[in-house]
């Protein structure tokens, strides 16, 4: 009888590919072949391997604030300053200038007095008339916004926020002329246009935008300086420019708000390609085609992000608080703060800071924090310095004299006595007269009283003096 099923049978052999497969799997263990496979695979697998390890140095804590609630301003266009200053731009024209003589003139005419502007100077003014009276309308708003947050990235253009720049120059030319004719008041409103325009420029904005307000704000107080110390300025006056100067100082923005925009940019940058190459540029001497895979092996962009979120976690958490409650530094390339165990989420600083070192993204991208915040704390002292100029001059117009300290002031001028924002435990700012004049100043960033030097002779840097302050000139008839 025939069986049907040949291949059980008792005598019957495997099929050939059956046999073969015990010697096919020796031949693929044996060490000649799979050494050099296995060789092969760890070089294949060593750039991932290696870009697992250093993404994974790294802890993902997230975004260091709510970006989806921050990075939109909701303000319509009507009531966004920048909507009528994107049109003053449109109006607004160049110099006729013959070289840079009249340049320096032109600066003579702003910070000495009108009587020093050239024709050419006047001509320039009375061209850009239409400019300043668009531009103005947009003095007069609360909110300001250049570019939604969310959208900003390195390659944002910010060409109205520049040009706020030349509209400074000329609001500041204007006082100089209204005060020269006797129209105080009208100088006045030229100067408070300027200064609201600065903290507009801040609002909203990166830290270019940041910077851009403080030169503005600083070139709007000088003229300020001027003005208040005129004869004819009356205690009136002062008393409502000291009303205007306190409202549009409460425009300025909190120092976080330029930090978390900051963060923005570098996240939306990174997070797109073509940005990243534009940004980058030259930077890194590879071609693009190995830059990129070469960035990939080193776990860009995703380090570099991650890190962003550690490093503005830290920032972020102390920026907003005066000097003297932050938490101490705590040294190394980043100046991070030396944060309680526990505070944040982010990293220890001092372990951060050698992270933020070998992120090769964040070393071409990262802008010097520390000196952006040095120039708000300036600015902060600087906010504090004027306001208590005017009441001084107030004072002045009132009791023919300088007042002997700052509790002269209260309450008729101030409603309280201004604390130093860069005093080391909530001390006051400081008086100092100087022949007829009166030196009012801040410790500055040092935080050491160095008797009102605040760098403002002739050949001095400001921003380079141990105090803070400015010199309220005696108003002489």
């Amino acid at each position: 009888m025939t069986n049907p099923h040949p291949s059980t049978a008792p005598n019957s052999f495997p099929p050939e590919s059956l046999a073969e497969k015990p010697s096919r799997l020796l031949w693929w263990l044996h060490p000649k072949v799979a050494l050099p496979l296995t060789l092969l695979g760890l070089l294949l697998a060593a750039p991932f391997l290696y870009r697992g390890y250093r993404i994974s140095r790294v802890p993902d804590i997230g975004d260091p604030f709510n970006v989806e609630a921050f990075g939109t301003v909701n303000i319509a266009p009507a009531d966004n300053a920048m909507t009528q200053y994107a049109l003053a731009t449109t109006l607004l024209r160049k110099r006729g200038y013959s070289g840079n003589a009249d340049l320096e003139i032109e600066e003579k005419a702003r910070t000495q007095g009108w009587t020093f502007a050239s024709e050419a100077v006047a001509k320039w003014l009375d061209d850009n008339q239409p400019a300043l009276a668009e531009w103005r309308k947009g003095t007069k708003l609360s909110q300001a916004v250049a570019i939604q947050p969310k959208d900003f990235r390195f390659t944002s253009t910010l060409e109205v926020v520049l040009e706020s720049r030349e509209f400074s120059r000329l609001a500041t030319l204007q006082a100089e002329r209204c005060a020269h004719d006797g129209d105080l008041d009208a100088a006045w409103g030229w100067l408070l246009a300027d200064v609201r325009a600065s903290r507009h420029v801040e609002q909203n904005g990166c830290l270019i935008q940041r910077l851009v307000g403080i030169a503005i704000f600083y070139r709007a107080t000088d003229g300020i300086k001027r003005w208040a110390a005129h004869p004819a300025v009356t205690p009136d006056l002062l008393r409502k420019t000291l009303a205007e100067f306190h409202e549009a100082d409460g425009l300025t923005p909190a120092n976080s708000v330029a930090m978390k925009t900051e963060y923005l940019v570098l996240r939306n940058t990174l997070k797109n390609a073509k940005a990243l190459q534009e940004v980058l540029g030259d930077g890194i001497d590879v071609p693009w085609g190995l830059r990129s895979p070469m960035l990939f092996v080193m776990g860009e962009p995703d380090v570099s992000l991650k890190v962003f979120e550690h490093l503005f976690a830290n920032i972020l958490s102390e920026i907003d608080k005066p000097i003297r409650d932050r938490a101490p530094s705590a040294g190394g390339s980043f100046q991070l703060y030396d944060l309680p165990p526990g505070s944040a989420a982010c990293m220890p600083a001092r372990e951060l800071d050698n992270v933020v070192k070998s992120a090769v993204l964040a070393g071409f991208t990262l802008p010097a924090y520390q000196q952006a915040d040095a120039a708000m704390q300036r600015e902060a002292a600087r906010r504090a310095t004027v306001s208590l100029m005017l009441a001084c001059q107030l004072h002045h117009r009132l009791h023919g004299d300088w007042p002997a300290k700052v509790e002269d002031l209260v309450p008729d001028n101030l409603a309280k006595p201004p604390a130093d924002p860069l005093g080391k435990s909530g001390e006051q700012m400081r008086l100092k007269r100087d022949g007829d004049d009166l030196v009012i100043y801040s410790v500055g960033l040092n935080g050491a009283d160095d008797g009102g030097n605040i760098g403002d002779s002739a050949g001095a840097n400001p921003n380079e003096a141990p105090d803070q302050g400015a010199r309220a000139k005696y108003p002489k008839k």
